[in-house]
């Protein structure tokens, strides 16, 4: 699934929340396959409050959805990817498909 955005606001904020290394990284490895906190602490090698925070940003422009899952030690959260390309449109006269 795609996410097309051609309205500067949302393009702004998009623009803004990959503008780090470690939001891309997430949204790669997740668009792969839905990966728990832990996994991803484990991957990036990053603590899990620092995890954390970058998918609550993720999670705020709904580029990610968080599912819930049982584990061994209590409730998991599982990050998915809600789109596998992110099309941005700098000239919205040019596209019929907007958000």
């Amino acid at each position: 699934m795609e996410l097309i955005v051609d309205d500067p606001e949302k393009i702004y904020e998009i623009a803004k929340a990959l503008s780090t290394i470690t939001r891309i990284n997430i949204l790669q490895l997740v668009s792969v396959s839905p990966m728990s906190i832990s996994e991803l602490t484990e991957k990036l090698r990053m603590s899990k409050g620092n995890i954390s925070s970058h998918i609550s940003e993720l999670e705020r422009l709904n580029l990610v959805e968080i599912e819930y899952r049982n584990g061994i030690k209590g409730i998991k959260k599982i990050v998915k990817s809600k789109y596998d390309k992110i099309i941005i449109i700098l000239n919205p006269s040019s596209s019929s498909n907007k958000t």
